[in-house]
């Protein structure tokens, strides 16, 4: 599955601390191309089953309901096509690709993410306290790996932190975003993680903001290779993966409104089926609203421009 759709869409560069001013936001387009090459298994040992090329534009919206209240909404539309072997083993099981696993792009809207978070301050410190939760916009094929998703409703709270790093590191910041998610419940089969977040950033100019992201996932619940037995044809639907990302990036900073961003990020180590995954990721984001302070989104933010990104990396 593609980046927004693999975990349901927790995102690397999504979750601020800071709220938009009341009726102000941004509007963000992102290209992600995410090259699978296999996957790791149980063990977390590297192998080369199921490999996938996917590429997707992920819109979202991020509004300050109010001065301290912040509504964040995104859609992904998924092109993926299988890059894999017509057969291969996982724990000595035969396994087949689905029937999207033809060799060609298959492109689908996958699912809407909606996140309502609260913003407080701790002397210079912004804390926001959210949840969210990701639907399923339609029905869409589940077995094999060139599928959009997991069809499966996902919830989240946790919370973000984010500051200003001051005079100790001029124009910098850091924040940090956890959250437990748990995704529906199918043939009473859970998956429960963590998910920890940290991105830090510097502007060495006005219009330049280099950034460093590290992701990693913590499965707590999940289905075993023997619970899976019983319907192996569905597995990729119910995998439970542990992962450990590391990326850099960097924005650009093209009007007082608007911005542009690259990224790259990879999966150095996972187990249970984690993706062995590589993500390119490139966009832009637009501020609107009646008082803009350049991409912050308004006075609750602090100084450094507010980091902008891919919606998911999963």
């Amino acid at each position: 599955m593609i980046a927004a759709a693999h975990g349901a869409g927790a995102g690397i560069a999504r979750g601020q601390a800071w709220v938009p001013a009341s009726g102000e936001g941004s509007v963000s387009f992102t290209y992600q191309n995410y090259d699978v090459a296999g996957h790791f298994d149980v063990f977390g040992n590297k192998n080369n089953n199921g490999g996938t090329h996917s590429q997707a534009l992920v819109t979202e919206l991020d509004y300050g309901i109010t001065d301290v209240l912040g509504l964040t909404v995104s859609l992904p539309f998924i092109a993926s096509k299988y890059t894999g072997p017509p057969l291969y083993f996982v724990g000595g099981r035969e396994t087949h690709p689905g029937p999207l696993d033809d060799g060609s792009y298959h492109a689908a809207v996958q699912d809407v993410r909606i996140e309502v978070r609260r913003l407080f301050w701790t002397k210079s410190i912004a804390v926001a306290p959210f949840g969210g939760i990701s639907i399923p916009t339609h029905d869409y094929e589940t077995v094999g790996e060139a599928v959009p998703g997991r069809h499966r409703r996902d919830y989240q709270i946790g919370a973000s932190a984010g500051s200003d790093l001051g005079h100790a590191v001029p124009d910098a910041y850091v924040q940090v975003r956890y959250a437990y998610g748990t995704m529906q419940r199918i043939d009473d089969i859970p998956f429960t993680r963590s998910n920890i977040d940290v991105e830090g950033g510097k502007a060495p100019t006005e219009w330049l903001l280099l950034r460093g992201v590290v992701n990693w996932q913590i499965r707590h619940q999940g289905p075993t290779l023997d619970r899976l037995d019983s319907d192996w044809v569905d597995h990729d639907r119910f995998i439970a993966p542990s992962f450990f990302n590391l990326g850099a990036g960097l924005s650009l900073t093209m009007t007082h409104s608007a911005d542009f961003y690259v990224l790259y990020v990879a999966t150095v180590a996972g187990s249970n089926g984690a993706h062995r995954g590589r993500l390119f990721a490139a966009g832009t984001t637009w501020g609107f609203g009646h008082a803009l302070g350049g991409l912050i989104g308004g006075h609750n933010a602090p100084s450094v421009t507010r980091p902008t990104g891919p919606a998911g990396f999963r």
